[in-house]
């Protein structure tokens, strides 16, 4: 399974806000604070709280848990990151409109 209930939650926020930015044009112009945010958010942010939140639910009620068991929890960084050059790609779509 690629993605959990925090993954499910992040995607619906970031559609939501997707919808916001389009419609109700929250982010007028593109500069680096915005490129810097969508870097550190899909970059490092969501991918660490995604294997943190996975890990936890893996190991409850486990009495014994093997590492080799965990290892999928790293592939949530490449699947992050792909998604946030989509973001990145879409925002600047939407942007420049």
């Amino acid at each position: 399974m690629f993605f959990g209930t925090f993954d499910y939650i992040i995607l619906t926020i970031i559609f939501l806000f997707n919808f916001g930015v389009w419609k109700y044009k929250i982010i007028k112009k593109r500069n680096w604070i915005v490129n810097l945010v969508t870097f550190l958010f899909f970059g490092l942010v969501f991918p660490i709280f995604s294997i943190h939140f996975e890990i936890q639910k893996a190991i409850k009620g486990q009495p014994f848990v093997d590492n080799f068991t965990l290892l999928y929890t790293y592939f949530r960084f490449p699947i992050w990151w792909i998604i946030g050059s989509i973001e990145f790609l879409i925002l600047k779509k939407i942007i420049k409109k």
